[in-house]
Parts: structure tokens; C-alpha cells; sequence
């Protein structure tokens, strides 16, 4: 390797600063906080084992029928990279005893469709990516045949609701606590469809027709390609599959700049595939030219393609997060009391990175907002008003922004990770990365030079 790397589970520099909070993950990247002397600057650049690739895909993960849950799934994976360790021997003074890596750096909740698509430095292998896409493809399968079936426990749940108003309180809770087992048990990409559409049986059947009519549209067909390309890739197929994900890139870019932001299920649905395609075409075309030591033409492509998406999903976000009343337009409602049993704070963080008013905010202003929030949710109307059903949408809500956001970190750090190659002169990007051979885990490589 052209530079050195090393676990990071290995660095106490590192993971001082992430626990002090003088550090974030962002993305493929390491940086410095804001508000520290150097906030934004890139500490140290993330890549996994090549060969993790393979142990990942025969982990025993069905995102609609049970399996792994989201969180769990995602534990299970960093488990595979060796950071899911409680942080001893770093101080007690610095984290409580149950704190871990993993959740020091955001990564136990990010939403199914982001959490492993691997599109940075992370980048556990081609054979993977073409592994997500195919899961992608059994969720809408398995959306098809459960939506079908529909959701009678939560049905039941609702009737008993409605069948005994005098005691809303407590069974709504219950409601809400089963609605956290179904979201443990539906996890996958897709499961802001679920809880979207839970209330409306009509809209259940006719998102099942949709889907299956999806099915035979371009964007399936688009994705299938890319995956069946991806399967068999090797190093004398590379041009080809080149060729392919340029095109399923343009393809689907298309798709997903047309659309029009709406809390639509079907529309969102579209649009999803359109986005995820969009990104796992776009890194694998980014990766096999920095295969090829082509670093000018990876950089070009990522800096057409990065702003276009990071356009896009902040549009969905500001839609989203759209309210009649003020107080609510804003991604911290999410961390409100309702939430706090099946948002965390991590995931809110995220989602802020996408909310230009919430961007522009200062620590004051955040706080202050906060609290009219709490205030708003103690209100003698906030029963009525923000009922299950409001409840389940803003779940859905943050679990498809989130997606957004973590993707926009990825492609975006991609272009750091394919300057860092540009600067060191790499032939390939393999030159920067660990081989199969080294420890399975997370490591640190090389913060980008400056030029």
C-alpha cells in the first residue's frame, strides 16, 4: 500500500475525538467537528476488509418477514468489522459503560437501504453492491405479498383503540409498542411503506398492484441489468459493466430528478428505486475508474453527480418536513417525546445535515426550538392531534430521510476518497486500501493531502 493504515479500533487518538465530540463520522470519512480549529477538514478516510464482502452476504437477513432488525442487522455488520466493542481502556470518564463504537459514530440506526450499500471507501467489493441491489429487488417482492396479506395485528390494535376511548392512553402505548416489534420485524429498505399506509387497508391493495406494475417498468429492469452485471464481474469485464452503470445511471438520475416530492407512497416507492439505483450505479462507475487509475475522470463524474443528488434529496427533505404549524418544520421533531423510543439522535443529526433552516440555526436557536417542541406535545390537543397514525408517518418519514442523507454522505466522501488517489498518485485505488489478507475490521487511512 502507497500509505499506511491501521484498525480503527486500534486509534485512541481517533476515538478520544469522536467520543469528546471534536470528531464525526460524515459518510466514508472522519472529520473534525464544527466548532473545532479545523471543523470540516478530513481526519482519516474509512475502508473495510475486501473480503467482507462474503461474510456479509450469508448473514440471515429477510427484511419483511423477520430476520434481522434494522438496528440489529446493522450491529450484526459491525460486529463483522470489529467496532461494535465497548470503549474500555479509553477512560470511564469519557463514555458511559454502555456506550460502544458504533454508536459513538452514528451507525446504529441508519436506515436498511444505506446502512450497507457501501458506496465510500467502504466499498466491501462489486459482488456485494450487486448483492444489495438484489435485495432490493426481493423487498418489493416480499412488499407485494405482504401488503396483501396486511397488517391484522396492528388492525386489531387499532379497532381495540377505537372500542375503548376511555382507555386511549394506555392502549395507545401498547399500539405504539407493537408498532416497534413490526418495525423490527418488516426492517429492510422499504419499510416506511408499511407504516405509511397501516391505516388504510384501500391503500394497501392498490400500493400491491403498484408494485406489481413496478415490476415491469424500466427502473427494475435498469437495476436487474446493473445487478446481473455486477454478478459476474471481473477484471475483463470491467469495461462493460462501465458501460452499464453509466447508462443505469443516466437512467435512473432521470427518473429521480423528475419526480415531484409528496408524502405518496407509491410515488416514494418510484422514487426510492430510482435514488438507491441511482447511487449504486453511480459509485460503481466512480470505483471501476479508480480502478483503472482514471482519478480526473472518477472526480469529474462525482462532481457532476454528487451536487445533483444532494439537490435532490434536499428537496424531498424540505417537502417532508413541510407542516402547517410552524413549530414542526424542522427535523428536530423527530427527537420529540413521541419519538424517543424509535428515533435516536444519531438518526435526527443526520437529517439536519439535509434541512437548510436547520442548518443555518445556532446552538440557541436549536434549544430554543426544542423546547417549543416539548411544549407543543404537552398541549391538551397533542392527543388528538398527533395520534398513532401522525406517529407512524413521522417514523416513515425519518426512516426514508435518512436514507437520503447517509447516501448524499457517501457519494459526497467518495470524491475525497477519489482526490485522496488523484494526490497520492495511486495507479489504483486497491494501492490504498487494505487486502483480504489483513484483520477483518474498520481502518483508517490517510487524511487527503492538501493541494
Amino acid at each position: 500500500m502507497l500509505i499506511d493504515s491501521h484498525l480503527l479500533v486500534n486509534s485512541f487518538d481517533v476515538i478520544k475525538g469522536l467520543v469528546s465530540g471534536e470528531m464525526v463520522r460524515y459518510g466514508s470519512v472522519i472529520r473534525w467537528a464544527k466548532g473545532t480549529e479545523n471543523a470540516g477538514q478530513i481526519v482519516k478516510h474509512l475502508a473495510e476488509v475486501p473480503g467482507i464482502a462474503s461474510r456479509l452476504i450469508t448473514l440471515p437477513f429477510s427484511p419483511i418477514t423477520g430476520g434481522i432488525d434494522i438496528i440489529g442487522h446493522g450491529l450484526t455488520y459491525h460486529k463483522l468489522l470489529g467496532i461494535d466493542q465497548t470503549l474500555t481502556g479509553i477512560g470511564q470518564n469519557l463514555v458511559s459503560m454502555n456506550s460502544t463504537l458504533s454508536s459513538v459514530m452514528g451507525l446504529t440506526q441508519i436506515a436498511a437501504g444505506a446502512s450497507i450499500l457501501n458506496l465510500g471507501v467502504s466499498i466491501a467489493g462489486f459482488a456485494y453492491m450487486g448483492y444489495k441491489l438484489n435485495q432490493l429487488q426481493n423487498s418489493l417482492n416480499c412488499i407485494q405479498k405482504n401488503m396483501e396479506l396486511g397488517f391484522d395485528r396492528v388492525t386489531t390494535h387499532l379497532d381495540l383503540i377505537n372500542r375503548n376511548t376511555c382507555n386511549g392512553f394506555q392502549l395507545t402505548f401498547e399500539g405504539l409498542k407493537h408498532l416497534d416489534q413490526r418495525l423490527d420485524a418488516v426492517s429492510g429498505q422499504l419499510a416506511y411503506l408499511y407504516l405509511l399506509l397501516q391505516e388504510s387497508r384501500t391503500q394497501q391493495t392498490n400500493l400491491s398492484r403498484s408494485v406489481s406494475n413496478i415490476h415491469k417498468a424500466m427502473l427494475i429492469k435498469e437495476i436487474a441489468d446493473l445487478q446481473a452485471k455486477l454478478k459476474y464481474f471481473s477484471p475483463s469485464t470491467a469495461q462493460e459493466v462501465l458501460i452499464t452503470a453509466s447508462r443505469v445511471r443516466l437512467f435512473l438520475s432521470s427518473q429521480a430528478l423528475q419526480s415531484t416530492p409528496e408524502l405518496d407512497a407509491e410515488l416514494m416507492l418510484n422514487t426510492d428505486l430510482a435514488i438507491q439505483g441511482w447511487a449504486a450505479a453511480t459509485a460503481t462507475e466512480a470505483n471501476l475508474l479508480l480502478d483503472q487509475g482514471q482519478h480526473r475522470e472518477a472526480r469529474q463524474l462525482l462532481a457532476e453527480e454528487v451536487p445533483k443528488f444532494q439537490a435532490v434529496a434536499k428537496i424531498w427533505c424540505n417537502a417532508l418536513l413541510e407542516d402547517e404549524n410552524p413549530t414542526l418544520k424542522t427535523a428536530d421533531r423527530f427527537s420529540a417525546p413521541p419519538f424517543e423510543h424509535y428515533i435516536l439522535p444519531e438518526r435526527v443529526d443526520r437529517i439536519t445535515q439535509l434541512s437548510e433552516p436547520d442548518q443555518n440555526r445556532s446552538d440557541r436557536q436549536r434549544r430554543h426550538q426544542q423546547n417549543e417542541l416539548a411544549v407543543e406535545f404537552e398541549m391538551s390537543y397533542a392527543g388528538d392531534r398527533y395520534d398513532h397514525n401522525w406517529i407512524s408517518r413521522q417514523i416513515a418519514i425519518s426512516e426514508y430521510l435518512d436514507t437520503l442523507s447517509e447516501l448524499t454522505a457517501r457519494l459526497d466522501t467518495l470524491q475525497d476518497f477519489a482526490a485522496l488517489c488523484e494526490a497520492t498518485g495511486a495507479s489504483t485505488r486497491q494501492d490504498l486500501l487494505p487486502t483480504e489478507q489483513d484483520q477483518p475490521g474498520l481502518y483508517l487511512l490517510a487524511g487527503t493531502p492538501k493541494t
